[in-house]
């Protein structure tokens, strides 16, 4: 009787078992298509942005503010989030048009976007070519103390005026290739410059003060790195407190040395060794007339690149601006020397869409953070 029932149990067992797999198949059912749902409502993942990589390390990554595009929503947007510096282009005769009279509209709107998009701002040029300058500094006749006092007026009412937002001044550009009438002609090139980084100092000592300089299209030139070492040397003896070294990188592909990265390798090891920062302040690549460099904007990428991974690997390198955001305004289209009208030099197009060169940062920036995580790990 005991078998029997064994057996009847086991079979009526086996006839249930389809119904109840059945059951619990429906019961878990609803489980799983919430999981699914919730997968595919979950938003995608979000591009990290060029800022989000530099605040990580502690790098100023930036874009020089091209006006004439600025107030389009789309290029302020752009600029807030992908970066969190912007330079800010000053020329003597924009913000001190006429003699004992400041015009601040511009450095307040753009003091104004800093902070609404937590930026710095890194300004200038305080001392620059004769063209920069307004109808009552062009002069021939200066007694020096009237011309001091302007110079000093001058430097030290626009750096007060950006203090706090405006943490790096460009003092004085391009030395080597402007006499910067009529500072130059007066007092000479030592001179003038040590009276201008002194008066920027006096007027905000806690801010960055750069002494900038172009090296050339091809690379950075080593006679000029050799003048600009020995001009600097010579600013230090003389008291100027010079606290960083500018490089312009105005790169141009079909005249590019194929040793352009060991000549910045060098200039960045020099300026280390004279004891200044470096700021990358003017970076841009022309990527060639048609047919003059194969696959022109992959090989931008990796230009854009190379010389933002050298400066990251140099502990003297603190900052990165490109010169504007976007191909929409670009300074080779408009120059007046040597334009070039098919240029395609920044990391956005004309329609605002990132190109590879952009990405060639993006790598530079996440490769260096990898490399910080990596040794975090280590200790």
């Amino acid at each position: 009787m005991v078998r029997v029932s064994i057996v009847k149990a086991v079979s009526i067992a086996l006839c249930l078992l389809p119904t109840l797999l059945t059951l619990g198949a429906s019961q878990r059912s609803p489980g799983k298509s919430a999981s699914q749902k919730s997968k595919q409502t979950a938003p995608p993942d979000r591009d990290v942005t060029l800022r989000e990589l530099a605040d990580q390390i502690g790098f100023k990554i930036g874009a020089a503010i091209a006006p004439p595009v600025f107030d389009q929503p789309q290029h302020q947007a752009i600029l807030g989030r992908e970066y969190n510096a912007a330079e800010s282009v000053l020329q003597f005769r924009m913000v001190h048009p006429q003699e004992g009279r400041f015009n601040f509209t511009r450095m307040e709107r753009e003091m104004a976007y800093a902070r609404a998009h937590n930026m710095t701002l890194f300004g200038g040029p305080l001392i620059y070519k004769r063209q920069s300058l307004p109808p009552w500094m062009d002069k021939w006749f200066w007694a020096e103390s009237s011309l001091d006092d302007a110079m000093r007026t001058h430097i030290q009412t626009v750096v007060r005026h950006g203090a706090g937002v405006y943490l790096a001044w460009e003092v004085v550009n391009e030395p080597l290739t402007t006499e910067n009438w009529p500072f130059g002609h007066k007092w000479g090139r030592v001179e003038y410059i040590t009276r201008a980084f002194r008066y920027a100092r006096e007027a905000d000592p806690h801010a960055t003060l750069v002494l900038n300089q172009s090296f050339g299209r091809s690379g950075v030139d080593r006679a000029f790195t050799d003048q600009f070492f020995e001009l600097l040397r010579r600013l230090k003896a003389n008291g100027a407190p010079v606290d960083a070294a500018g490089i312009e990188m105005h790169i141009e592909m079909q005249i590019l040395r194929p040793g352009y990265l060991d000549e910045f390798r060098d200039y960045l090891a020099r300026a280390a060794q004279a004891g200044v920062q470096v700021y990358v302040t003017e970076m841009d690549v022309y990527q060639g007339p048609p047919g003059t460099v194969p696959d022109p904007f992959n090989r931008q990428k990796r230009i854009y690149h190379d010389v933002l991974a050298a400066c990251l690997a140099s502990p003297a390198c603190k900052a990165y601006y490109t010169w504007g955001l976007t191909d929409q305004f670009n300074m080779y289209q408009h120059r007046e020397a040597d334009p070039h009208p098919d240029a395609k030099p920044l990391p956005f197009d004309e329609n605002y869409q990132k190109k590879p060169a952009y990405y060639g940062m993006l790598e530079a920036l996440q490769e260096k953070v990898n490399q910080a995580h990596a040794g975090k790990r280590l200790h």
